[in-house]
């Protein structure tokens, strides 16, 4: 497992981000988070770079691309 690489968050409500920012704060995250709207934005960072996650946490419900077909994309 790979414990320094980013946490990415696939979430498309400005809100929710709002939150799960504060939460990885209150539990002093040392990772660095990384946010996306949608999950080809997640995608095309994921395969573009050599970045190797921490955590990839993803809403289901999304435009473009949504959370069950990102997990297949990048599974595959």
């Amino acid at each position: 497992m790979n414990k320094v690489g980013p946490i990415i968050i696939i979430e498309d409500d400005e809100d929710d981000q709002e939150i799960m920012q504060e939460v990885f704060r209150e539990v002093d995250a040392e990772q660095e988070l990384i946010f996306f709207s949608d999950g080809e934005q997640a995608y095309d960072y994921l395969t573009a770079t050599n970045v190797k996650p921490f955590l990839i946490i993803s809403d289901i419900n999304m435009p473009r691309l949504n959370g069950f077909e990102l997990r297949d994309k990048v599974h595959n």
